[in-house]
């Protein structure tokens, strides 16, 4: 296989594991995010607030119930062990604390490592273009 061929497989990898990614997060599937995420995660969320692998367990993406999580635009750039992964996400999610459903459109850049034989997701930047609460 040529190194435009590998580069492309790497390509179609990636966008399969965010897929995988999003799917995990609207099933609260905890094991599977577990695995495709680093243990030196960085996530930025869309207030602002980071959280490591640990906090985004314990606090990050959980207190919204996701009903829509849908990925568009994706570029991928693969750089020997490592890949930059930009596009738009749209995310729609009910707050389990009962006030309200949040709807977020935003730009997303991540950051993918190869260790070993698995990519896992080392950070994740959303900046919000459009947020609003219903």
């Amino acid at each position: 296989m040529n190194k435009v061929n590998a580069t492309a497989d790497v390509r179609e990898l990636l966008i399969d594991l965010e897929q995988q990614r999003c799917r995990a997060m609207m099933d609260a599937d905890i094991d599977r995010l577990r695995q495709l995420l680093h243990h030196d995660l960085t996530h930025v969320h869309a207030k602002g607030q980071v959280d490591g692998y640990d906090s985004y367990f314990s606090t990050g993406g959980f207190n919204v119930t996701y009903t829509r999580l849908e990925r568009a635009d994706l570029e991928v750039r693969v750089m020997g062990g490592s890949a930059l992964m930009t596009g738009r996400q749209l995310l729609v999610g009910v707050r389990k604390n009962g006030t309200g459903t949040v709807t977020i459109d935003s730009r997303v850049m991540q950051v993918w490592i190869k260790e070993g034989e698995r990519w896992q997701q080392l950070a994740f930047q959303t900046t919000p273009t459009e947020m609003r609460i219903t």
